[in-house]
């Protein structure tokens, strides 16, 4: 960790502390880079690492996404079981005595 100072694009000296690379020597020029607000933040990834990230996170999303819809699915599909289930057991405690009855 290393003491950085830089002059932001309002004319305003800024400092903070970042990593810097081992053997630095102090007062030495180094690439930093800031964000929205002229704060430190990390580096951009590269085009390549950009791809590759959202390839993974793409790859990621795919699989749980459809996990999501199956999982729904199955979620209504097990409520309406259970509605038919509970309907045909009111419909036999109506037609159950009537199968009941002996003839003869």
């Amino acid at each position: 960790m290393a003491e950085v100072r830089w002059t932001s694009d309002d004319g305003t000296k800024r400092t903070d502390e970042t990593l810097v690379a081992r053997g630095q020597r102090a007062g030495a020029e180094i690439v930093v880079w800031l964000d929205g607000r002229g704060a430190l933040a990390g580096e951009p990834p590269s085009p390549t690492e950009a791809a590759v990230e959202a390839g993974v996170l793409g790859s990621a999303a795919a699989p749980a996404l459809t996990g999501a819809v199956f999982g729904v699915g199955a979620l209504v599909r097990w409520r309406l079981d259970r509605r038919r289930l509970e309907r045909w057991g009111r419909g036999w405690e109506l037609v159950g005595p009537e199968w009941r009855r002996q003839t003869g």
